[in-house]
């Protein structure tokens, strides 16, 4: 009875072994293994379970390391960001359309804005002028006081000080009404450009040069495709690199961020390949960023009106 007993125990362990578990997996340099088993520091790459027809019954993909994870949360918010980004632009683009019948409008709406600016400008320069006649007269007193060799009052002076800092304070007002009043004819031709883009968006034709030369819009350049704008972004992305004051800190084929400015005349760059709505092509945007104390925020200096002036030309004529 024992040797049957025996015959019988390597039998069943014959069956067993044909039903052993069967694994198909690949070593760092890439060379594909069968076992039954994983060694302990390959389980990581992942790896492929047979049956006994040598078919894959199950996958396990393999686990990312920590660079890897790192870089793959990095993309998401970067995905996130461009849809954002795009998000915004679309909303902007519809309260366009919604706010606005036609460019007239858009017009009238301008000139509304920037003539009741231009009289808000008038009004502090008469009282500028005021204040500056009263200086000249309190001058003229202080003069005829000293001439006669006597003291001059101490509420004569304090009078006169008063006066020089009311004509500084005046005059920083009306320079920034100024500059207030070319952002807000800057910012309505920007958009007067947008409005027509997008009312005549299905008149465009195919190519990229006589696309872009039809409506030239400030710091955006469109292609009629993505294939049409992939040499644009590539030197769209030599452009950023050239004139960012901060190096890059995100890069993919669809969006650059470089580091936030950290200074008061520096500008970071974001250029982002953002999908037009309905089908309408693709836009390449430059979007010029100064400091600030929570966000960024879009640049009105000169030289960030310099970098988004020269971003068209940039890549239209390499």
């Amino acid at each position: 009875m024992s040797r049957y007993y025996c015959l019988l125990i390597l039998l069943l362990g014959a069956v067993t072994d044909l039903h052993a578990e069967l694994y198909r997996w690949v070593d760092e340099y890439g060379k594909v293994h069968y076992s039954d088993k994983i060694p302990a520091q390959h389980k990581h790459r992942g790896h492929a379970k047979l049956n006994e027809q040598g078919v894959v019954v199950d996958k396990v993909a393999s686990s990312l390391t920590p660079a890897q994870q790192q870089h793959r949360m990095q993309e998401k918010k970067l995905h996130l960001l461009r849809e954002e980004l795009q998000q915004q632009r679309r909303n902007k683009d519809q309260s366009l359309l919604d706010q606005f019948d036609s460019a007239d409008d858009l017009i009238m709406a301008r000139d509304g804005k920037i003539a009741k600016t231009e009289r808000s400008i008038n009004l502090m320069k008469k009282r500028a002028d005021d204040i500056r006649k009263s200086l000249v007269i309190q001058q003229e007193q202080i003069e005829a006081i000293q001439a006669q060799g006597k003291s001059v009052p101490v509420d004569m002076i304090r009078k006169l000080l008063k006066l020089r800092r009311s004509v500084k304070k005046s005059d920083a007002e009306i320079a920034q009404e100024e500059v207030k009043r070319q952002q807000l004819h800057d910012q309505y031709t920007r958009d007067l450009q947008r409005y027509l883009y997008l009312k005549e968006l299905d008149k465009y034709p195919a190519s990229v040069s006589q696309e872009v030369a039809a409506k030239p819009l400030e710091g955006v350049i469109t292609c009629s495709s993505r294939e049409n704008c992939k040499p644009l972004w590539k030197r769209a992305v030599a452009y950023l690199k050239k004139h960012s004051d901060t190096p890059v800190k995100y890069q993919t084929d669809e969006i650059v961020i470089t580091e936030p400015a950290t200074r008061d005349q520096q500008t970071s760059l974001i250029l982002s390949l953002i999908g037009e709505a309905d089908g309408g092509g693709f836009s390449i945007y430059l979007d010029v960023l100064c400091r600030a104390s929570v966000m960024r925020k879009p640049c009105n200096s000169q030289q960030a009106k310099s970098v988004s002036q020269g971003f068209r030309p940039a890549l239209l004529n390499p």
